[in-house]
């Protein structure tokens, strides 16, 4: 219940506010998760990585992450 509740308060939030708290979030556990992606400091390959693991994350970063993935799934439709 929680995560949903979350993930609604994120996906309210106008977009750069959800992008630092996402960044904030998860850039720890991206340094555990994702280290290799993480030194290439490719921010597109971080978020992939990120994406993939997301089952592995706090609550607050898996919001960030799905906002992050329905932007990359937005995009690619228009």
């Amino acid at each position: 219940m929680t995560g949903s509740i979350l993930l609604a308060m994120t996906l309210a939030m106008p977009a750069h506010a959800a992008t630092d708290i996402g960044k904030k979030a998860c850039a720890k556990e991206a340094r555990v998760l994702c280290p290799a992606e993480m030194k290439t400091m490719s921010r597109k390959k971080v978020e992939a990585c990120m994406i993939a693991k997301v089952e592995k994350t706090s609550p607050t970063c898996k919001a960030a992450m799905y906002r992050i993935k329905a932007e990359r799934e937005q995009g690619s439709r228009n």
